[in-house]
């Protein structure tokens, strides 16, 4: 595979030398040759520089072979050769100055500008939100379920209590009416005419003896009633815990589908007013993001340029009317330019890292405002 990529390397660089040879003979035009030169002396091949820059490589060789036509408007292109060109570690105005001479100011290419770099894709993928759904109803689930098991095994254990007391009753109840029949034979006798008489003293005791019993029936009785009713208020409160925890369910997940579905609608109108907004002006301003940043840019007529999270390695060419309103996230890892003047945004740089500034042009100078 790597000897592949080899030969294709090498029939891309051949290609490349005849075609700067047969097209770029006058070296005031060839901004093609420097870039070139230099990307061999690296020995860097066109997809290491496409790969890093996020830049198609049909792009690198229409830089490189000065194909004019190929190229996107002048304005996205000088973006590309600015980049390329620091890539490289050569001068950047050097290389812009002889692209300036061959292409004017006024020249427009047949191509349509790009208003994002090739590789930059929404981070929102269908996999991943599927997978974070189904992560979401997975916990929901285990907790309902766990919810379920300490519920069931609490009403087992008063269910087993209530059987217990219920055989001790029963069990009593057995014992008393035994005991009972065993003392009235005790305290009845016949006489010699066969009479039979009954000893009330014993009738007394026997009588306080069961209303005691039959008051402490009675007492296990509503302890047990009792307890029933306990058991279906728990019964009743995890039936009811369930549902709340089903429509909590089905709340949240609704949610997150508005959610998600809010942020892509954003994203889409962000996308669209960027791709409007950078078709008006006459001003340009470049963004370059080391790392990941926020960037938001409006131009003088309060339209929205850019509002974003641009990944590392990031480059953004955005057309309106000065002044514009820039806000940075990460100011330090970013970098600004406007008509083609590096702008110096130290002094803007806040202690949490962000940036607010407004800036236009005039006379080969950055005004701030």
């Amino acid at each position: 595979m790597k000897d592949s990529n080899n030969k294709t390397n090498g029939s891309v660089d051949s290609h490349l030398d005849n075609s700067s040879d047969n097209k770029s003979k006058n070296e005031k035009f060839d901004f093609g040759r420097l870039l070139v030169e230099a990307r061999k002396a690296k020995s860097h091949t066109i997809e290491d520089v496409s790969q890093y820059l996020k830049i198609a490589a049909h792009i690198i060789i229409a830089l490189e072979t000065n194909d004019k036509k190929a190229l996107p408007a002048p304005t996205y292109a000088r973006g590309y050769i600015r980049a390329y060109a620091k890539f490289l570690e050569i001068s950047e105005d050097k290389v812009l100055a002889i692209y300036n001479r061959a292409v004017p100011h006024n020249t427009v290419s047949s191509l349509k500008p790009r208003s994002n770099l090739p590789g930059e894709a929404n981070s929102q993928s269908p996999l991943i939100k599927a997978i974070t759904i189904l992560l979401i109803v997975a916990g929901i689930a285990t907790l309902i379920f766990g919810s379920f098991q300490y519920y069931q095994k609490k009403a087992d254990v008063f269910g087993s209590q209530i059987e217990e007391r219920e055989q001790d009753i029963s069990d009593d109840q057995q014992n008393f009416s035994t005991t009972k029949a065993l003392n009235i034979r005790q305290n009845a006798r016949l006489t010699d005419d066969d009479d039979l008489i009954v000893d009330k003293s014993g009738f007394l005791e026997l009588e306080t003896k069961a209303k005691v019993e039959i008051e402490a029936e009675n007492t296990d009785k509503k302890i047990v009633e009792e307890d029933v009713a306990e058991i279906k208020t728990v019964a009743a409160d995890v039936t009811e815990k369930k549902a709340n925890e089903k429509k909590e369910s089905e709340k949240k997940e609704n949610s997150d589908n508005t959610a998600i579905n809010t942020i892509e609608a954003n994203m889409a109108t962000v996308t669209s007013e960027e791709i409007a907004n950078s078709e008006t002006g006459n001003d340009t301003v470049e963004i370059f993001t080391k790392n990941s940043s926020w960037v938001e840019v409006r131009d003088a007529n309060q339209s929205r340029l850019l509002y974003n999270m641009l990944p590392d390695g990031s480059i953004r060419v955005l057309v309106g009317r000065a002044p514009f309103s820039i806000s940075l996230g990460n100011a330090r890892a970013a970098r600004v330019i406007i008509n083609d003047l590096e702008v110096d945004i130290k002094q803007y740089i806040r202690s949490s890292n962000t940036a607010n500034f407004k800036i236009s042009t005039q006379e080969q100078s950055v005004i701030f405002h």
